[in-house]
């Protein structure tokens, strides 16, 4: 008789997974996630091992290739690692690394006295969440290779050639099975990559990516000191001249700069053997206690001071305006869990105080006038917070206890545990009407703001704390503001911006943004923080309603109810419905890419007239000759051309101006940064799925009505102008704009159901670049904010002015 393993539960039941097996079964427990963050975090593993080479003093080249079956190579010129028998395991210590869970160099103090990787899971996780791995090793004169499908050996580690150089080449491809059709992003990339060569200065980074041509390389000198004048490159620095500071204790290396600006957000970027501490830990708090001393000090004993100077400061007046980045090179780090976010070493503190200590007070000695700046900066910030906090006494004695903030306008739900609550902040009273009446009252809150909110970019703590909207806002999530943020106090796990689909409602969202960005950042790192996504159309066929997210959802459905009275021909065969309804996709799918384009400037038939030209990839304008011909190209096809010249953008690589009668006179540069475009590639898919068809006549029947076209792009647009058509008969399309046009049973189904809805989820995935845009913005100078618009005011979509 057979056992119910559901009911008889006995040793049988206890599956045990050996190897590797475990990490494909559990992905997410190694990395995070399967999602974009957990698919790069495979190369930033492999990454780590080549820079950890670097950081032991062995490495001063690092190479990562984008390949164009989607798989990366990361190569360094280290040690390699060991080949040799493992006496232990019985096998090669390259495949043990590969194969074994908790298998590394990192353990042996002899092997690294520093390093990024710790657990000894990276690369071996990486090895059993790819397709397929190849491993090659350049040491003592050979060349070793060791293949692996899906974290399991194919062989044994073989001996492949000689060679003269020594390092490590790591090739793989993530396994679609776990991360479906994802790819590397070439920007995140670059983003890692510059960061890292930043922090490393010994080190030169290339990034090649074989699907554009894109090369690049990454080399500064001058180190932190330069990520700090590139941090505040868009603001106005108080001072010119960036304080370092640098130091050894106990085998701890402190690297510290620092400039302030005329903004009042405070941008502190802490790492440890190259990992981003977002959440700081204890270098950053020694880092803090240390400037706020050594400030006071100078304050206090410096000659030649005003006596209105000498005046006691505290912590927060001292971050107000600061840029720095911090970066320790340590022994044995204890990291606040795997994601590393947090250093919880406690010696760590005193020793990183101490010599920060003694190099700022150094440097405010040895450069009085940059010191005098910093203080009348910091003495400004200081006499500022006790103006505020004189007004507060004021307003106390008055009875109108400012202290004591209550979220009068919230709509509370009857949930208490905070992971199960929601929070929508939605844009005026009215639609904030129609979301009470639309929520679950059970676990949805609603927070309706009235108007605007601050712009905290450009304004102190003070003035953010007397915004009314803020205060609503911030004694709705009772987790404090600033420096007093307490993500675990916060009474809602997932917060929804809901705003209009319009100018106002993006500029709400986009205030909202940046009051998250600098005054509660965690709840962004955390993955909170969402932007509800209302659908586009609402499509009604008599009684029934259908809600559809975008252009693309719509025309789908179009395509769909169309093929009953449309027949597609091409060169005299008739398509089958679903052939039929897969090219008018792909024909959509080309039309919505070369708008994009062209809201960037570049118009559909240059675009177009490059691809059929063979101009696919940034390396294809290396050949002058090449150009030349292409030139000549758009020349007979009625363009002003300019004349050929050496890219700006890759150096090898040439470029030209033209100027689209056509298009109103558009001008744009035909170049190498055309192909490495996103929007570019997106054209070139669909251009490949319907280069088969391309050259074929076209014959296109909508019921009785029969027309003919030389092929599918000449007749691009009137073709499925005509199949959209054909598509909307008897149906009433509503195109909604705001929340408001929504009732509350509408605004429930598509919006707010968290069985129906789709919501985005708000990221970082680079702190810098986001860092940056926020100032060029929402800050002060004008100038940068007016580069910005000149430069991508084509990319906006349905001005609604």
């Amino acid at each position: 008789m057979e056992r119910n393993l559901a009911t008889d539960y006995g040793a049988e039941a206890i599956r045990v997974l050996s190897g590797l097996e475990g990490v494909r079964v559990r992905p997410a427990m190694y990395i995070g996630s399967t999602g974009p963050e957990g698919f790069h975090h495979l190369l930033w593993e492999v990454l780590d091992n080549s820079v950890d080479e670097a950081l032991a003093g062995y490495c001063n080249e690092i190479r990562v290739i984008l390949h164009a079956d989607g798989s990366a190579t990361v190569e360094d010129n280290g040690r390699g690692i060991p080949v040799d028998i493992h006496p232990q395991e019985g096998v090669s210590a390259l495949e043990v690394v590969m194969t074994r869970l908790h298998a590394g160099g990192k353990f042996e103090k002899a092997a690294y006295k520093v390093s990024g990787g710790l657990h000894g899971v990276g690369v071996s996780v990486v090895n059993a969440l790819s397709e397929w791995l190849v491993a090659e090793v350049h040491r003592e004169g050979f060349v070793y290779r060791q293949s692996y499908s899906r974290g399991v050996p194919e062989g044994p580690v073989q001996r492949v050639g000689r060679t003269s150089r020594t390092g490590t080449r790591v090739t793989f491809k993530p396994d679609p099975e776990i991360f479906g059709e994802q790819e590397f992003d070439y920007e995140v990339v670059r983003h890692r990559l510059r960061e890292l060569a930043f922090l490393n200065p010994a080190v030169r980074f290339f990034l090649s990516d074989e699907r554009t041509g894109a090369e690049e390389k990454f080399h500064f000198k001058g180190g932190i000191v330069e990520f700090v004048r590139y941090l505040n490159r868009k603001r106005e620095p108080v001072h010119r001249k960036i304080a370092y500071v640098s130091g050894e204790k106990d085998l701890v290396q402190v690297e510290v700069a620092l400039q302030y600006h005329t903004g009042y957000t405070e941008t502190v970027y802490a790492y440890v053997n190259n990992i981003h501490t977002r959440e700081g830990g204890t270098h950053v708090v020694g880092f803090r206690t240390a400037l706020t001393r050594a400030v006071n000090r100078y304050l206090s004993t410096a000659e030649g001071l005003p006596r209105n100077m000498r005046v006691k400061v505290e912590g927060e007046d001292v971050r107000e305006g600061l840029c720095a980045v911090i970066s320790l090179r340590m022994p044995d780090p204890q990291f606040e869990g795997q994601t590393k976010m947090k250093l919880g070493n406690s010696e760590i503190k005193p020793l990183v105080e101490s010599i920060v200590f003694e190099g700022v007070m150094r440097f405010f000695e040895e450069n009085p006038p940059e010191a005098r700046r910093i203080m009348a900066r910091v003495v400004q910030a200081a006499r500022a917070r006790e103006a505020a906090r004189k007004a507060r006494e004021i307003a106390r004695k008055k009875g109108e206890a400012l202290e004591v903030i209550t979220a009068g306008k919230l709509a509370e739900c009857q949930e208490k545990d905070p992971e199960k609550r929601e929070l929508f902040i939605v844009e005026g009273d009215s639609a904030g009407g129609s979301a009470k009446q639309a929520r679950d009252r059970r676990f949805q809150a609603i927070l309706p703001l009235r108007g605007k909110i601050l712009n905290v970019e450009k304004a102190r703590i003070d003035r953010v704390l007397s915004s009314e909207e803020i205060k609503q806002l911030v004694a709705s999530l009772g987790a404090g503001i600033g420096p007093d943020f307490d993500p675990e106090k916060s009474r809602f796990r997932r917060i929804i911006i809901m705003t209009d689909a319009d100018v106002d409602g993006a500029h709400i969202r986009t205030l909202l943004l940046t009051f998250f960005y600098r005054q509660m950042t965690e709840i962004i790192e955390r993955g909170w923080l969402y932007i509800a996504q209302p659908p586009l159309y609402r499509v009604s066929e008599g009684k029934k309603d259908l809600y559809l997210k975008d252009e693309a959802a719509l025309d789908a459905y179009l395509f769909q109810r169309a093929l009953k009275s449309v027949t597609l021909s091409l060169g005299g065969d008739t398509l089958s419905p679903e052939e039929t309804r897969r090219v008018l996709e792909d024909m959509a799918g080309l039309e919505r890419a070369l708008s994009e384009l062209l809201r960037r400037g570049i118009p559909p038939e240059g675009v177009l007239l490059m691809i059929s030209s063979g101009f696919t990839r940034a390396d294809h304008f290396d050949s002058e000759e090449r150009v030349a011909a292409l030139a000549e190209e758009f020349r007979k096809r009625g363009y002003a051309v300019g004349r050929i010249k050496a890219s700006s953008e890759r150096a090898s690589a040439y470029e030209f101006q033209v100027t689209s009668r056509k298009e109103g006179y558009l001008s744009y540069t035909v170049g190498p940064s055309i192909p490495v475009r996103r929007e570019f590639r997106e054209v070139l898919r669909y251009y490949r799925r319907l280069e088969p068809h391309l050259g074929t006549p076209v014959r296109v029947t909508v019921g009785e009505e029969v027309r003919d076209y030389g092929d599918l792009l000449s007749g691009l647009s009137e073709i499925l102008s005509r199949v959209r058509e054909a598509g909307r008969k008897g149906l009433y399309i509503q195109r909604y704009k705001g929340l408001g046009e929504m009732n509350p049973t509408q605004l429930w189904e598509t919006t707010m159901d968290p069985e129906r809805r789709v919501l985005l989820k708000v990221e970082v995935q680079d702190a810098a670049e986001a860092d940056e845009l926020f100032t060029t913005l929402m800050g002060d100078k004008v100038e940068p904010r007016r580069e910005f618009i000149q430069t991508h005011a084509l990319e906006y979509r349905e001005l609604d002015v």
